[in-house]
């Protein structure tokens, strides 16, 4: 009791000395005080002075130029009187080096947020908006980041930029109600709009974020993983997140993220594929959660375009209540050898349209492409009550493909509408790798092979079709 009285008493001491400084476009840096009366002119300025946990940096309403970068130290937020009216560019043009910088050691309590405020990358000559190294609880809300050249916000949790994960996660971080615009380049690498790496329980909603505004090739990801990714409890929902469609070039990923437990991704109207890698469930229920998104883009396409990408191993996933319309192969995995795709329900999706717009007659419902000799493992693989319906000029030759060499083990296909197909509604190659395949109770209509599955090299153990 006696150290929580002592503990108390020293957090009122020091939010006690905390602090409200005031920035305003017509302030002074040399002979201002930080006061609402006479305030300096500069964010720098003020993040040199600011360093009480608890302590403020008020962005009166007017356009600012940074020509240094900001280092935020920890418990200090930054708050605006709106993303319309505080407005803050720079001329900072050096590679990799943000207005906004915050590094701690892993595990730091940041304690803070940046609100209300409009970071504008001044044409897309300052590389980016806001770098978070280290720090938990740390919201970035009601703010618009724009046209930054590399990337727009980051947060890592690790200190260094080490692609392995944290020895102590980031926790508590939010990124919530902001507009995200033109912040991610695509060169070679594709960087983000938003990265995330090293966090536990974070929270991302309520956001606009889209990556359009660029020369065919030049467009990066709006949501992408950094430090290889490691995310943990992690969720996405209730953001519009809009990617260029895919111009024969760059990939069409709206997120991609690596090394995913707990992650669930719900309510979102998605333009772009959601291609996540390495999905192990760990101390979750599920891997990943994908449900209730709007995904596609308004028309069928000429190019490819696809929904939901699950790369390397995949255990405990569940996609279920998903609309996906106008993609090529609305799911679609894409294991190496020794990949062990294990435990997945796809259930209650609706995917229409599915083809591309070109006369190829590509696509597929569900598709398994191997990145090697197909030497990967399925184990517990259940389709249950979705809707299948591909387009029907040129459409796509089959609906459930499965491919590789398996083995294969318990694959349940029940309850589906799949329809259109030129050539079958399932198919397997080769089919004698499967044991137990059970396809049943499912309406199929207008496809190949008088609605029957099709199959190539043998036959698959314990069949079951009717």
């Amino acid at each position: 009791m006696k150290f929580i009285i002592s503990l108390l008493l020293l957090l009122f001491v020091q939010s006690s000395y905390a602090t409200t400084y005031y920035i305003s476009p017509a302030g002074n840096d040399a002979s201002g005080t930080g006061s609402i009366g006479n305030p300096w002119k500069s964010l720098y300025k003020a993040t040199s002075v600011a360093n009480t946990v608890g302590d403020i940096i008020h962005v009166t309403a007017g356009n600012y130029l940074e020509t240094v970068r900001c280092n935020l130290a920890v418990g200090v937020s930054i708050e605006g009187e709106g993303a319309d009216v505080s407005i803050i560019r720079s001329t900072l043009n050096a590679q990799f080096v943000p207005i906004i910088i915050a590094i701690s050691p892993e595990g730091t309590n940041g304690n803070q947020h940046i609100s209300n405020i409009r970071l504008d990358g001044n044409k897309r000559t300052t590389s980016w908006a806001i770098e978070i190294r280290g720090r938990s609880n740390f919201s970035i809300h009601d703010c618009i980041i724009q046209d930054f050249e590399e990337s727009g916000v980051y947060f890592g949790g690790r200190a260094d930029n080490e692609t392995e994960p944290p020895a102590i996660y980031a926790t508590g971080n939010s990124f919530y109600n902001n507009t995200v615009i033109n912040c991610a380049r695509y060169d070679g690498f594709g960087r983000g709009c938003l990265l995330i790496g090293g966090q536990d329980g974070m929270l991302i909603y309520n956001n606009s974020i889209s990556q359009t505004g660029r020369a065919r090739g030049t467009n990066g990801w709006p949501i992408k993983a950094c430090n290889n990714g490691f995310l943990k409890g992690c969720k996405i929902y209730n953001n519009k997140i809009t990617k260029q469609a895919y111009d024969g070039m760059t990939w069409d990923f709206a997120i991609e993220l690596f090394n995913e437990s707990g992650l669930e991704i719900y309510n979102n109207r998605i333009i772009g594929s959601l291609d996540l890698n390495h999905q192990t469930k760990g101390d979750y229920p599920y891997s990943v959660y994908i449900h209730d998104n709007i995904m596609g883009p308004d028309s069928l396409q000429s190019k490819v375009e696809t929904g939901i990408i699950l790369e390397f191993e995949t255990e405990n996933a569940i996609i279920e209540n998903n609309q996906m319309r106008n993609l090529t192969i609305p799911v679609f995995f894409t294991p190496r050898d020794g990949s062990i795709i294990s435990d997945v329900l796809i259930r209650n999706n609706v995917c229409e349209n599915i083809g591309v717009n070109n006369g190829s007659r590509r696509g597929y419902a569900i598709n398994f492409s191997s990145d090697g000799t197909g030497k990967h493992i399925i184990n517990n693989f259940f389709v249950i009550g979705n809707k299948f319906i591909a387009r029907t000029k040129d459409a796509p030759y089959y609906g459930i493909e499965i491919t590789g060499v398996g083995p294969f083990t318990n694959i349940k296909i029940l309850n589906n509408t799949i329809s259109n197909f030129e050539v079958a509604c399932i198919a397997a190659n080769p089919a004698f790798v499967i044991d137990t395949l059970i396809i049943e109770n499912n309406t199929l209509s207008f496809n190949g092979n008088n609605n029957k599955p099709f199959f190539v090299r043998g036959m698959p153990g314990n069949y079951i079709f009717k």
